[in-house]
Formats: C-alpha cells, sequence, structure tokens
C-alpha cells in the first residue's frame, strides 16, 4: 500500500506558502469583522445599525455561495482566491480613507461588510478547491486540520488580543494592517505553482447549460451521493445544534454559572483550545478509523457536552465540555472537509462546497432563532438538551447511511 507512504511525506512547500496566507488571513478576517461594528458604534448610537453590519457580512454566504462554486469551478481557483483578496483591499483602502476624512457612514460601513462577505465568500470556496491540486489526496487531513487549526488560532485568540490593541490606538490603525496583511496573502497566493489554477475543459461540442442548471448541479450531485449527502445532513444538525444553545450561553453563564464578562471569555477561551486540539488531532484520527466513526463521534462530540453543561451548572465542568464540543466540530469539520474534497470532481467541487456552505450558514441562523425561542418557551437550558438529542439522531443516520453505501462496520 502506498498511501500511507504518501501521508508520512512533508507537505509540499507550495502548500506552506498556501498556508502562510490562510494564516494571515485568519487573524485578519477577524480583526476585519471586529472594527466594523466598533466604527459603527462610533458613528452611530443605534444598536440595530451595529447588528446590521454584522447581518450584511454573513448574509453575504447566503446571496452568492452557489455563484461562488460555480466560479471555482469555471476559473483558475487559485487566481479566483487572489482576485478576492485583492479585491477586499481596494474596499479596506477605501473605508481607510473614509475613516481617516471622517466621512464614515452606516449605510457605506454596511456596504462595505456586504463586499467583504462576499469576498470571502469567493475565497473560501475556491480555496477549498486550491487544496486537493496541492496535496497529496492521502495528506487532505493533514493539509486541512492545520488551515482549520490555524484559522481557530488566529480567529479566537490572536485576532481578538491584536484587533483590540490597535483599535485602541486608532481607529483607522487596524484597517491599515488588514489591508496590508492581505497584500501579503495576495502575493503568496500569486507564486502557488499552475497546478493551483487549472480548470477542467468543457468537452468539444458540448453546449453550455442555462445558468441556472450549472448553479444547482453541485446541489444535485450532492444528492445524488447518499454518503456527503448524509455528512452535510449531519453538519446541518452540527450547525443548528450549536447555534442553538450557544444562543443563549452567555445568559447561562451570567444567570447560571454567575460568572462575569471575563469569565465568558475564559469559556471562549476554553472551546477554542478544544477546537484547535480537535482540528490538529483529526489527521491521527482519521488514519486509524474508518471515516463513517470519526464522523460520527465528532458529531456526538460537538452536541453532547450541552447536556452535561446543563446538567451540572458547574464553571470547570462548562469548560471542560465547551473544549470538547468545539474539539469534535473541529474534528468533523477536517474528515468532513477532505472526505468532499476526495470524492467530488474537481469540475464540481466548488459548487458542492458552495451547497453544503450555504445549508450550515442557512441551519446556523434558524438555529440560533430556535435557541432564543426554545429557551423563552421551555426553560433556559432546554436548547442545550435540544442539541444533545438532535446530534444523537443525526451520528445515527449518518452511520446507517455509510453501513448502507459500503457494506461494512466502522
Amino acid at each position: 500500500m502506498t498511501a500511507p507512504a504518501v501521508a508520512d511525506r512533508s507537505l509540499p512547500p507550495s502548500f506552506r506558502r498556501f498556508w502562510a496566507s490562510a494564516a494571515g488571513l485568519a487573524v485578519v478576517f477577524h480583526r476585519t469583522r471586529r472594527p466594523l461594528p466598533l466604527i459603527a458604534a462610533a458613528v452611530s448610537e443605534d444598536a440595530f445599525s451595529v447588528a446590521l453590519i454584522a447581518a450584511c457580512q454573513q448574509g453575504a454566504w447566503l446571496v452568492f455561495g452557489l455563484g461562488a462554486g460555480l466560479a471555482a469551478d469555471r476559473l483558475p481557483p487559485a487566481r479566483l482566491v487572489a482576485a478576492a483578496d485583492l479585491l477586499r483591499v481596494v474596499v479596506l483602502s477605501a473605508l481607510l480613507l473614509l475613516v481617516l476624512a471622517e466621512a464614515v457612514t452606516v449605510p457605506l460601513l454596511a456596504a462595505t461588510a456586504f463586499v467583504l462577505g462576499a469576498a470571502e465568500t469567493f475565497r473560501d470556496t475556491a480555496g477549498h478547491s486550491v487544496l486537493p491540486r496541492l496535496v497529496e489526496e492521502a495528506q487532505l487531513e493533514r493539509a486541512n486540520g492545520r488551515l482549520i487549526g490555524t484559522e481557530i488560532v488566529g480567529n479566537e485568540f490572536l485576532g481578538p488580543l491584536i484587533g483590540a490593541l490597535l483599535f485602541a490606538t486608532a481607529m483607522f490603525v487596524p484597517v491599515a494592517v488588514d489591508a496590508s496583511a492581505l497584500v501579503v496573502a495576495v502575493i503568496l497566493v500569486l507564486t502557488l505553482p499552475r497546478s493551483a489554477s487549472t480548470v477542467a475543459p468543457r468537452p468539444a461540442g458540448e453546449s453550455r447549460p442555462r445558468l441556472v442548471t450549472e448553479l444547482l448541479s453541485g446541489a444535485r450531485w450532492l444528492l445524488s451521493r447518499p454518503r456527503l449527502a448524509a455528512v452535510t445532513c449531519s453538519g446541518a444538525a452540527i450547525a443548528f445544534a450549536d447555534a442553538a444553545w450557544w444562543s443563549v450561553l452567555v445568559v447561562y453563564s451570567e444567570n447560571v454559572l454567575g460568572l462575569p464578562e471575563a469569565g465568558f471569555g475564559l469559556l471562549l477561551a476554553a472551546g477554542a483550545v478544544g477546537g484547535t486540539a480537535g482540528a490538529f488531532g483529526a489527521e491521527r484520527l482519521a488514519g486509524r478509523f474508518a471515516p463513517q466513526t470519526v464522523l460520527a463521534c465528532g458529531v456526538l462530540l460537538s452536541g453532547l457536552p450541552a447536556v452535561v453543561i446543563a446538567v451540572s451548572g458547574d464553571t470547570a465542568v462548562t469548560a471542560v465540555m465547551l473544549a470538547l464540543s468545539s474539539a469534535g466540530f473541529a474534528l468533523w469539520n477536517v474528515v468532513a472537509l477532505s472526505t468532499r474534497q476526495r470524492e467530488a470532481p474537481r469540475e464540481v467541487l466548488g459548487r458542492v462546497t458552495g451547497t453544503h456552505r450555504i445549508v450550515l450558514y442557512g441551519s446556523g441562523m434558524v438555529g440560533a432563532l430556535a435557541g432564543g425561542a426554545i429557551a423563552d418557551a421551555l426553560t433556559l437550558t432546554a436548547p442545550f438538551h435540544v442539541a444533545g438529542a438532535l446530534v444523537t439522531v443525526a451520528a445515527a443516520g449518518l452511520l446507517v447511511v455509510f453501513l448502507r453505501e459500503r457494506g461494512t462496520t466502522p
């Protein structure tokens, strides 16, 4: 067997450049999200204005997810990544000039947030198509683990710390630093080998289908593959369950655990530590166990700790369970992404990725609303129990589909 030998090889230099680009963006992405609401709060005291900024950035995924997938399949993915990053440089530079001129308004910030969110949508989707062109198939879990683990470190640790320090210096400083970091990221991506920008040619004589047909082809392909469809469904369950109980976690920490704001920050840090460990440890688990086993364990770990948190009412237990939950989510994310990259043909991988992410983003938004409604209608801990029940059903369904398709046992 050659797969283990391939997996033991070092990741190629081209991946390290791509990884370095992603590492810088992980810190920048968090800081970019944070200053925009902070600038909005400085411009207007209206709470709705601040919430509008976050909604514009996150809603871009739902608007452009399918289009970004089609672009990643039809255009050179590495160049699309560089173009998306370059667009963010231009937008942040324009925002910097507006901040310096004290001409920032909430509508301008909302438009900026939406464009940045759209660029992120195209960048992330194309990035998932770049990775299989840089590493061997057997190295996908290792590469994805490093990318996702680094993203967690940047988003949850370095990003908030650096962003707060820069914003305290002056309002324009984090914007300027973010734009500069994006320039470096663009340069690194442009140094990737030509293989990162290869596109499957259209067969000679084949007519181009209608745009709607092309946009939905990823969803049709996904639905025709029960294994990957089950992975996406399990991800939707995780996103819904996770958003449901996380939406009331801050209230739980104040009313039940009696923690101040700083204490809640420590709980979030515990979750980030667990997520980082889960991402970097995914490769080893994926090498020892069948994918359905690792995926099912990730699903269960993401939600069952919520039940323990609800029952215990203890701060230390909550911190440990948050670490386990985040580890499970990261573990599932690495293996699910690697499975999708391994099984989906390159000519539809972008649209399959776009469909998958839209389902997860939509489920998370619904889950956050449902969590608040359930807590108001029943008890504060009810969303925690709902999360545990939902991931249990999802894990069982995932195993059933994989066993039926493969005829093997985990």
